[in-house]
């Protein structure tokens, strides 16, 4: 079930985010693409393991002293330090603006002949590893 944030903990969501992912030069902050607004609800819909440790990470940073709280968080709850992170980059990530500006088109399908043979086979960079021949070290003892 997807919980609804109130206009409240977007804010204080909207002020951690923007800590995270600060403007920079030409590169939008995370509330310019709206990673506390429509992406919160996109990024949870698609992660809603996320939901209870995020809403924990609001809750534990009311964003008086952005750069305290989440270092405690950080160091006092892993998984609200991990879902809150994880949802602000998702988030950014997720939109155009962002991909656009650090110059990330999203997944591409590269061609692909699979009657080719690859350049790493022809071009000497096995070379090395073909030379030395199989290696096998048991590691059942490391257990």
């Amino acid at each position: 079930m997807m919980a609804n944030f109130s206009d409240a903990e977007r804010e204080i969501y909207g002020k951690l985010a923007d800590y995270l992912i600060p403007s920079w030069k030409d590169r939008p902050a995370a509330t310019s693409v709206g990673v506390h607004r429509h992406m919160l609800d996109e990024v949870l819909r698609i992660r809603p393991d996320l939901e209870a440790a995020f809403q924990r990470a609001i809750a534990r940073c009311p964003g008086q002293d952005i750069s305290k709280e989440l270092n405690a968080l950080a160091r006092e709850d892993n998984a609200a330090w991990t879902a809150l992170t994880t949802v602000t980059t998702g988030g950014y990530m997720m939109t155009d603006e962002a991909r656009a500006a650090v110059g990330y088109p999203g997944q591409v399908a590269p061609p692909y002949d699979p009657n080719e043979t690859p350049e790493y086979v022809t071009n000497g960079m096995l070379d090395r590893v073909k030379a030395r021949g199989p290696i096998f070290r048991d590691t059942r003892h490391l257990s």
